[in-house]
């Protein structure tokens, strides 16, 4: 699943090279510089096409380098993790893809029942997917549905989590104006008592929850990432999140949700 995703990488890569190209020929059939500024503004226009080319040829090289190590499905099911680490797919819609430190794949995050209105919208500028209620589900390694949630709201986000058969089992609500230095929000139960406060920073992304008993649920500080682990997630962009195997089936399930929301929320904005 790590090369696939490298090499999903170098073909996404590869049509952003040809669409960048097209638009500047396009841009010079009907704009031919004529003096030596105007050939200087027009070499700007080749950095972003330098850096997609760029990306390609790395994605191509990692994916080299992985394709012929065998990476096992994990044994394990989401629920029974300690850690995950996330990496953001190279597909049309947004996702995510769920590894073990090994590289063993554990399943993605995936918008699900999307309305065909919305597909011009997300493969425009992903970011705008904020201001529509939309849904995703965590798949496993087999492709079978774990849970669901559904995102609604601008002023004040509500995440309503549905466990395998579609039933509400709590929510999570999180305030998105109140203050630019953290975001604050509750994960609740099904009965809208308060389970876990949240506070994620509302500059590197960095939380460490805990209940009010004071035990922890997860955390995750940005751009921590154990060297050990880099053999395989050559790349820099690695997010490993800690999360309590204490806990039951139903909350950590509430936590996976707000954890999915909260990265799947960070890979639409490009952060």
């Amino acid at each position: 699943m790590i090369a696939e995703m490298f090499k999903r990488r170098e073909k996404m890569s590869y049509v952003g090279l040809v669409l960048l190209l097209c638009f500047t020929g396009v841009f010079l059939a009907f704009n031919m510089p004529k003096t030596n500024s105007e050939w200087v503004e027009v070499l700007a226009l080749l950095i972003p096409v330098l850096f997609m080319g760029f990306i390609a040829l790395n994605s191509r090289k990692k994916y080299k380098e992985m394709k012929d190590m065998e990476f096992p499905q994990s044994a394990f099911s989401l629920l029974d993790c300690n850690h995950l680490i996330l990496k953001q797919d190279a597909t049309m819609t947004p996702s995510l893809l769920s590894f073990e430190k090994d590289g063993s794949f554990v399943g993605m995050y995936q918008l699900v029942d999307i309305r065909w209105w919305l597909y011009p919208i997300v493969l425009f500028q992903s970011s705008l997917l904020s201001f529509f209620p939309h849904k995703v589900a965590f798949f496993s390694n087999e492709g079978e549905k774990v849970f669901s949630f559904r995102r609604e709201g601008i002023k004040r986000t509500k995440v309503t989590v549905f466990d395998s058969e579609d039933n509400v089992i709590g929510t999570y609500e999180q305030e998105e104006f109140k203050s630019l230095v953290n975001l604050k929000g509750e994960l609740k139960d099904e009965n809208g008592s308060r389970i876990l406060p949240v506070k994620i920073s509302g500059f590197s992304g960095d939380f460490h929850l805990k209940n009010e008993e004071g035990k922890r649920w997860a955390y995750f500080y940005n751009g921590r990432f154990p060297h050990e682990y880099t053999k395989i997630f050559k790349d820099m962009d690695n997010d490993i999140v800690e999360v309590s195997d204490q806990l039951s089936e139903k909350n950590k399930i509430l936590l996976l949700s707000l954890i999915g929301f909260v990265f799947m929320e960070r890979s639409q904005k490009g952060n």
